[in-house]
């Protein structure tokens, strides 16, 4: 069992938010790609501690603090491996993934060798690459450390991807199967069909919690309703349904309702309606 750090990149606030593309924020990409990594390792027996797991985390306002943290939290818990996840930016025009290590780590190297490969092939984008780099967060690790950056959220192509439920899940894939490759070990991933059967159930159950829902609103509004066809309405007040009102002041007006000695007028749900029918037939006059 390995415990792995995975660190999404950037935060909500602060100075260190991240690059956004067509209303599209890294450090909201990064951290949904994040969740469903350590969703994919826990469920294949790996420890696992993240930097930030909300888009509405931030581990520091400042840059250098931010950075700092990752990488002391990691040195702290004495993870095995460090995984921080990005997006790119650049021009526009520049598309792709690409996955950085600590320029002389070995360990750093074979771990970036394991996933760029599996980037390629799940996400499909360009690969640029494995490439060395002095970033902080790998640099100051001291177990191995890789940064891989997904896509480049300012290029439409590959930000459109990135905003796809369909392109986060790959891109988590593509890291968990890297890490698995070099652990030595199997993947676990849940078949098409099984995650298809989760979902299903999911759904189901969120159905008929609606539904039950709906139907005690329904249940509730027949008992609002059976309350009121009984209730004996008396006087032209707030009380008397509004839609009943300019009816009944009309016929007390004419002279064709009157209430009893105490001015009671006695009226039900159902002859409020019948009146009101008759009323807009004509038969009362203007």
């Amino acid at each position: 069992m390995a415990k792995i750090y995975i660190d999404p990149g950037h935060n909500a606030s602060g100075a260190d938010t991240g690059a956004v593309g067509y209303g599209l924020k890294e450090q909201d990409v990064s951290v949904q790609i994040g969740v469903l990594l350590r969703n994919m390792l826990i469920n294949s027996g790996q420890t696992v501690k993240m930097s930030r797991d909300s888009i509405t985390d931030t581990v520091s306002s400042s840059l250098n603090g931010s950075l700092a943290y990752r990488y002391n939290s990691a040195n702290d818990w004495n993870a095995d491996i460090f995984v921080s996840i990005h997006c790119n930016a650049a021009n526009t025009k520049a598309y792709g993934c690409e996955t950085y290590y600590c320029t002389g780590s070995t360990q750093g190297r074979a771990l970036a060798e394991c996933v760029q490969p599996n980037m390629a092939a799940e996400t499909e984008r360009y690969n640029r690459g494995v490439k060395s780099a002095n970033f902080a967060v790998i640099k100051h690790t001291n177990m191995p450390a890789i940064l891989v950056e997904t896509a480049f959220i300012d290029n439409y192509d590959d930000n459109r991807f990135l905003a796809s439920e369909d392109g986060k899940y790959k891109c988590a894939t593509a890291i968990y199967k890297g890490i698995c490759d070099y652990l030595g070990i199997e993947y676990k991933l849940e078949s098409e069909d099984e995650l298809m059967s989760r979902e299903y159930e999911e759904l189901k159950a969120e159905n008929d919690r609606q539904n039950d829902i709906i139907n005690q609103m329904g249940t509730e509004l027949e008992e609002l309703r059976n309350t009121a066809k009984s209730k004996i309405y008396d006087y032209i007040d707030d009380n008397m349904p509004e839609w009943a009102r300019p009816t009944i002041t009309k016929l007390v007006d004419k002279g064709f309702l009157k209430g009893d000695e105490e001015g009671k007028l006695g009226l039900t749900y159902d002859l409020m309606r019948m009146l009101i029918i008759n009323d807009r037939a004509g038969i009362y006059g203007e």
